[in-house]
């Protein structure tokens, strides 16, 4: 017969062990789900952010028969704004002007001044003309496609800085909702022929953007 000290010594059998395994598997198993899909919310609301974005745009053309951020009267459309709006130059393009709220810029440009505009005119939420901001902290805002990506064109895109936004994030959303490919599409990113798949978690060269 074992005595009680022997018993107190004796150590998990096999099938403790197993059980031990199987629970910290399926604990394991479960955080990772989690992750991926709080990465796939984001990932959808990125997306969304530019179709939200979009039917803002054009609600506001179709009431105005102007381009927010283009539109050289929304002074007078919206005189008691504050801050107060700035006309743009009414040319038909929503011209870059710089990062939206970012240190030094100032806020410059009907690209800012078009999210100012929408906000005064009712159809986005937000203050003046500060950027948008993604599902993964990025500053995003609407511009003419050519100011974000050569030869794309005068239609406006929501463009994203690099800011948060990584290889594995744009192969992503350009896969479920584009072709895969960063230049060609509706979803294309600067100064890159391919997404870094081998460096998934590094920052894109430069900035992306959706059309809009």
């Amino acid at each position: 017969m074992s005595s009680p000290t022997a018993r107190a010594q004796r150590g998990f059998t096999l099938v403790e062990i197993a059980i031990v395994l199987v629970i910290v598997g399926l604990l394991l198993g479960a955080v990772l789900k989690g992750q991926e899909l709080i990465f796939n919310t984001k990932i959808k609301s990125t997306y969304n952010l530019s179709k939200e974005t979009a039917a803002a745009l054009y609600a506001y053309q179709d009431r105005y028969r102007m381009s927010p951020g283009d539109d050289n009267n929304a002074t007078g459309r919206f005189p008691t704004a504050v801050p107060a709006v700035v006309n743009g130059n009414g040319d038909g393009l929503i011209a870059w002007g710089g990062f939206c709220n970012q240190p030094g810029m100032g806020n410059a440009g009907e690209s800012c001044n078009a999210l100012h505009h929408m906000r005064v005119a009712g159809f986005i939420a937000g203050t003046g003309n500060e950027g948008l901001r993604t599902a993964f902290g990025g500053v995003a805002q609407p511009a003419r496609w050519e100011n974000y990506f050569p030869r794309a064109g005068n239609n406006p895109a929501l463009g994203m800085n690099n800011t948060g936004i990584t290889h594995k994030i744009m192969s992503t959303i350009d896969t479920a909702y584009d072709d895969g490919d960063p230049t060609t599409g509706s979803v294309r990113c600067r100064n890159m022929a391919a997404y870094d798949m081998a460096n998934f978690d590094n920052r894109t060269p430069d900035w992306c953007s959706i059309a809009m």
